[in-house]
């Protein structure tokens, strides 16, 4: 990944920090300057990882030795971009250019105010901070490529991406930072889809192409270290010459090795009545697709239990480990899994079918994986936002499900630095929500207007309501029948130009001739295995639901949840090692956080009168924020 501004700062003998062509070299420090202890203090608390009280010190150097005064204001500059500072940053930038820097200045101050607008998450300003055409000075060529291959990820062009990264690899000669940087070609083209990653691929392929298909190799093959090993041997063959490093190549084998946990025997602990059966029959169904779809000699031993009474989770949890469990998925009730979390220690890794808030880190042992429409109303979020809306309504039923998911959008919409317009509650039992859209759009307010004239000019006046002007998108969270309903009514308030963001509950995966017509436009993310089918792929939903034809009920989904809830079990520790490891599943490229919970990243759809529109994955926010720039991870290959 990206290396923070502060990593490129190091020790020398009684000397400046160096930074990558962004410094003065020592040669042009005036004796008196490079002798002052407060380069030595800055230096110590930079390696502690005390960003802001380095910057003050830089700050009070660039005043002390006004000519270096340009020199330490950088230095203040990325201080402050690792720590995450925009008021003390903004200041010291235009401190910056009240220097009116000419040359090579001009250029460090351009590629700085385009780390500062990586940090604030706008990647068409960063680009267009830094110009098209990079500069000629090697330093700050390479710096070039490093913002440019981080601002089109965050925009989400891999391939861009990516070739700048190439670019950035082919100036680089030490091979610590070649290694580092290759690493972060594969970590971005991971965040391709396997049919991506084959329909993209240049004509002729060339150094990208080579890349590509050794990413399409690690998704394919990566689940076990042999089949690996296998693949990487006949990529090196088809690709003789590709820059891509020995040492690479190995440390993806040998990773895996080290990562991959296969279980002999699982345990399944789902119930088979009460509330819960419906779903968990789904998820046992899928559960044993994805079995008997694995290579016969490889394949775990399987033993269902039922967890019906959600308070034997823990005699149940000790019979199957005693019975030779290795590993466990489930259970699915949240008490059940509020149990588990609370727990000291478990004996086997659990995969809870489930997510409960945790207040603490969990068991070591102990993972949840869910379909929650938090995580989607959280991607519904940062595409609005890297979409470039700014100020949206927020529409989402009265009751509890509806404030859990309005809570996740506002948090992360908030974290993002944006502004929630309004929010509003409708009755999702009722047909008309006119007087929610209403007062949502700020058109009762304006009928009151029109009658407060009316009296004034004791006649009847022309009027058309007009609604609230600084909206400039609408999410809404609903069912499909809400859904329905809310898009038509949207038009008919005179929203029909607003941008509607919906999350997958809007719809079951197709719709008819006059579910189009009311949901036209939506856009809303989705499973991959819903949205993406591949009718030659057995797993496929088009193919499996003429087997199990329950897929087209409300269960559907959690067919996909219990083909990749087998599929994570050898993986999982690897996804634990970094948060930018993924899996490619059906219900999404897969990741893991620091608790142990397992997200979807999800294809975007934009439904259609006649045909939906598949936009593809957004990429995720998370990734190049301020903590992961600060303490760049090692690769996940």
């Amino acid at each position: 990944m990206q290396a923070s501004p502060c990593a490129r700062f190091a020790p020398l003998a009684g000397a400046l920090l160096l930074f990558l062509g962004g410094c003065t070299p020592p040669g042009q420090v005036k004796p008196e300057a490079a002798a002052d202890p407060d380069i030595a203090r800055a230096a110590a608390l930079t390696d502690a990882g005390e960003h802001a009280g380095a910057a003050d010190l830089y700050r009070a150097l660039a005043q002390r030795f006004p000519d270096q005064r340009a020199h330490y204001l950088r230095q203040a500059a990325n201080e402050l971009l690792a720590a995450g500072d925009q008021n003390n940053l903004n200041a010291v930038l235009d401190e910056l250019d009240s220097l009116q820097p000419t040359g090579r200045e001009r250029v460090q101050l351009d590629q700085l105010r385009a780390e500062q607008q990586l940090l604030l998450g706008d990647a068409i300003a960063a680009l267009d901070a830094i110009g098209v055409h990079p500069p000629q000075d090697p330093d700050l060529r390479q710096r070039h490529h490093e913002i440019a291959a981080r601002a089109y990820r965050l925009s989400g062009n891999m391939l861009e991406s990516a070739t700048e990264l190439l670019a950035l690899d082919a100036l680089q000669t030490e091979p610590e930072a070649r290694l580092n940087t290759q690493r972060q070609i594969l970590d971005t083209l991971a965040l391709l889809s396997e049919a991506a990653l084959t329909r993209l691929q240049p004509t002729p392929p060339g150094d990208l192409g080579g890349w590509m298909d050794l990413a399409l190799a690690v998704k394919r093959h990566g689940q076990v270290p042999e089949d690996l090993a296998r693949s990487v041997r006949g990529w090196q063959l088809a690709h003789v010459g590709h820059p891509a490093l020995p040492a690479l190549l190995d440390g993806m084998v040998s990773r895996l090795k080290d990562q991959y946990r296969h279980a002999a025997h699982v345990a399944v602990l789902l119930p088979e009545s009460g509330p819960y059966a419906g779903a968990a029959a789904a998820i046992r169904d899928g559960i044993m697709v994805a079995w008997y779809q694995q290579d016969a000699a490889t394949r775990p031993e399987l033993r269902f239990y039922d967890a019906s009474d959600a308070t034997q989770v823990w005699p149940l949890l000790g019979e199957a480990v005693a019975a030779g469990a290795e590993a466990v998925i489930g259970p699915l009730d949240k008490d059940a899994v509020s149990q588990l979390a609370r727990a000291g220690e478990l004996p086997v890794p659990v995969l809870a079918l489930n997510q409960v808030p945790l207040d603490t880190r969990p068991p070591a042992n102990f993972y949840q994986y869910s379909l929650s429409p938090e995580d989607e109303a959280r991607q519904v979020a940062e595409r609005a936002w890297l979409d470039n809306r700014r100020n949206p309504l927020v529409l989402v039923p009265d009751n509890e499900w509806g404030s859990r998911v309005a809570a996740a959008f506002r948090a992360r919409w908030e974290s993002l630095g944006g502004h929630v317009a309004g929010e509003a509650r409708y009755d999702d039992r009722a047909n008309d929500y006119g007087d929610t859209l209403k007062q949502l759009l700020h058109l009762d307010a304006s009928q009151a207007r029109r009658r407060q004239l009316e009296r004034l000019f004791g006649e009847p006046l022309a009027f058309e309501p007009r609604r609230r002007a600084d909206a400039d998108a609408v999410f809404v969270a609903g069912r499909n029948r809400q859904a329905r309903l809310m898009r038509p009514q949207l038009q008919f308030h005179h929203a029909a130009h607003l941008p509607v963001y919906m999350t997958s509950h809007a719809w079951d995966g197709e719709l008819d001739a006059n579910e189009a017509l009311d949901l036209a436009g939506i856009l809303l993310p989705d499973m991959p295995w819903i949205v993406d089918t591949d009718k030659n792929d057995p797993l496929s939903r088009d193919t499996l639901v003429k087997s199990f034809p329950a897929i087209d009920s409300a269960y559907g989904r959690l067919y996909a949840m219990g083909m990749d809830s087998l599929r994570l079990l050898p993986h999982l520790a690897r996804l634990q090692s970094a948060t930018y490891e993924t899996l490619d599943g059906r219900t999404g490229q897969l990741y893991m956080d620091a608790l142990h919970q397992v997200h979807r990243q999800l294809m975007w759809t934009r439904l259609g009168k006649r045909d939906n529109k598949v936009l593809g994955y957004t990429p995720r926010l998370d990734l190049p924020g301020a903590e992961l720039r600060a303490n760049p991870p090692p690769s996940p290959l």
